[in-house]
C-alpha cells in the first residue's frame, strides 16, 4: 500500500491547481493597492473559447500514479521496474489529458474598440458579468497583463 501516498499527493497537487482564477472580478493579491492603468473602449465583438487546463500538473501526477501501480504488478525486480516505467509513461499521457480536463475553465474573447481607436482582443475567464457588443468598458492594465470591466 506505499503507493497510496503518491495517489494523495497526485490529487493534492491537482486539485491545488483548480482554484487559479482568471476572472475579471477576482484580483491576485499582488495587485492590491498597486496603481494600474486604465484604457476606456468598446466591445465590438465577442466570441465564447475554452481556457485550456494545465497538462502538466496532471501529466506529472499521472506518472506518479502510474509508476507506483506499474511497480507493484510483478514480484520479478526487473520486470517491475519495466512496468513502473510503462505505467509512468502511460500515466503520464493519461494524467495530462485529464489535468487538462479538470482544469479548463469557459473564457470570453473581447475585441474592443479603444477610445483611441485601436483594436485589440483579451480572453479571460467568463464570470458573473455579463458582456456586450456596444457595452463601454475599461480596460484594467498591469504587469503584462488586462482585465476587462463594464464601464458605467
Amino acid at each position: 500500500m506505499k503507493h497510496n501516498k503518491y495517489i494523495y499527493v497526485a490529487i493534492i497537487i491537482l486539485s491545488s491547481c483548480t482554484n487559479m482564477s482568471y476572472q475579471p472580478n477576482i484580483v491576485s493579491k499582488s495587485d492590491v493597492q498597486k496603481q494600474q492603468y486604465v484604457v476606456l473602449g468598446t466591445i465590438i465583438d465577442l466570441t465564447y473559447v475554452t481556457i485550456e487546463g494545465d497538462r502538466e500538473l496532471g501529466a506529472a501526477a499521472g506518472a506518479l500514479i502510474g509508476g507506483a501501480a506499474g511497480k507493484n504488478v510483478t514480484d520479478s525486480e526487473t520486470e517491475s521496474d519495466i512496468a513502473a516505467i510503462i505505467g509512468g509513461l502511460v500515466g503520464s499521457a493519461v494524467g495530462s489529458e485529464v489535468g487538462s480536463n479538470l482544469t479548463s475553465k469557459d473564457g470570453v474573447e473581447l475585441l474592443i474598440e479603444t477610445n483611441s481607436g485601436k483594436l485589440i482582443s483579451i480572453i479571460q475567464e467568463v464570470s458573473n458579468l455579463n458582456f456586450k457588443v456596444d457595452q463601454k468598458v475599461r480596460i484594467i492594465k498591469r504587469n503584462g497583463k488586462s482585465r476587462v470591466l463594464p464601464f458605467n
